[in-house]
């Protein structure tokens, strides 16, 4: 019993106590910059989608008008929101594209997503 009491001392003599040094976390904000999107292009391509799928002349399709004044229902709503996703390569989720109303507000939630997804 002395024997195994004196290795368990000198072990504990050999071997020291690692002592890890802690760095204090900091915090970084994340800044997302819309600058690397052009807005512009963004609305252009949106407004030339939804023209598309309700056979609509461009010209009416203003970035103020709503898609029901554009004379689109449910379906075609829903349609035009696919096509974005597809176009822009995002994902719509159902309540973000249920509060779009007009185009630019479609044109403004892909931009944010875009710049988003490119930071």
């Amino acid at each position: 019993m002395a024997l195994s009491v004196a290795r368990k001392a000198a072990a504990a003599r050999a071997t020291p106590a690692r002592v890890q040094a802690v760095r204090p976390v900091v915090a970084r904000r994340r800044v997302i910059t819309f600058a690397a999107v052009d807005k512009a292009k963004v609305l252009e391509e949106v407004r030339s989608i939804i023209s598309t799928q309700l056979g609509t002349e461009l010209d009416k399709v203003a970035p103020e008008a709503k898609f029901v004044d554009l004379g689109a229902d449910s379906l075609d709503t829903v349609e035009i929101m696919m096509a974005l996703e597809e176009k822009f390569e995002i994902a719509l989720d159902e309540d973000g594209a249920e509060k779009i109303s007009t185009v630019q507000e479609a044109a403004d939630m892909i931009a944010t997503q875009i710049a988003a997804k490119g930071n």
